[in-house]
């Protein structure tokens, strides 16, 4: 019962959390550590690398031997929110899926005969059998029109033909994914370091920008020093004292004019 019940948390869509994370704590790492440093430099490594099926041939507590990481497995299937996957993801081919292969396999593709006589193997063109597939849904979708106007009885055979090519085609186009998957890879790089150039030359700009502001504030152009800002308002208080000074001067003469 209760490994059904453990089963089925972890096929789960939302599986709860392993029972074991509850171990994970400050306190237990820290355990863990000084247990590491009083082992052996020879136990220490053996440590660090020791998968599941070896951690209890070590002195440690029930709490302690969950902290060591396993191996990743290099086999086998693993459960993903209730779902299985291949460890090593491989595209089964075809025939293991019971499917007539209507196109050859890389290694016997044809081959073309040199200048010399000798044999020479040449590129497996996928885009070009698929163009073949194409034209052959074509013919046998018209075939089946034919057939069901005149025996509609004896239309399982063309759908069966379609049904082929159909997944025939898709897993070409399948067998493209890691070359999509590079060059979409290769693609965001480029953009990031285009992106990337772009900001750094931006940043060069501002840094021309402001050493150029800097280098003119520094030369005195349009900036003046406190002996000069003292200067320049002792001459303008002269002025205004001078001003006031002949503004009195008119009114003694224009009074004496006037009487």
């Amino acid at each position: 019962m209760a490994d059904e019940q453990q089963g089925n948390a972890v096929s789960a869509a939302f599986p709860a959390p392993p029972p074991f994370y509850k171990h994970f704590t400050p306190q237990n790492l820290s355990h863990l550590k000084e247990a590491q440093e009083s082992q052996s430099l020879d136990q220490i490594a053996s440590v660090q690398q020791v998968d599941a099926s070896r951690s209890n041939s070590f002195d440690l507590p029930p709490e302690l031997r969950c902290l060591i990481p396993p191996e990743p497995p290099k086999a086998g299937l693993y459960r993903n929110f209730g779902d299985s996957y291949n460890v090593i993801d491989v595209l089964p081919s075809l025939k293991d899926q019971g499917i007539e292969q209507l196109y050859p396999s890389p290694p016997n593709s044809p081959t073309t005969t040199a200048a010399d006589g000798t044999k020479v193997a040449r590129n497996f063109d996928r885009a070009f059998y698929l163009k073949k597939i194409a034209r052959s849904l074509l013919l046998n979708f018209l075939e089946l029109i034919g057939t069901l106007a005149v025996a509609p009885e004896q239309y399982g055979r063309k759908i069966e033909d379609l049904r082929a090519l159909f997944i025939n085609a898709h897993h070409l186009l399948n067998e493209y994914r890691p070359h999509q998957a590079r060059e979409t890879l290769i693609m965001m790089m480029e953009e990031q370091l285009e992106r990337t150039r772009a900001e750094t030359e931006g940043i060069w700009k501002m840094k021309e920008k402001v050493e150029g502001i800097l280098a003119g504030l520094g030369g005195g152009e349009g900036m003046l020093t406190v002996e000069d800002s003292k200067e320049k308002a002792r001459a303008e208080l002269e002025a205004k004292l001078k001003a006031k000074e002949q503004k009195q001067i008119w009114d003694v003469l224009k009074s004496e004019v006037g009487s």
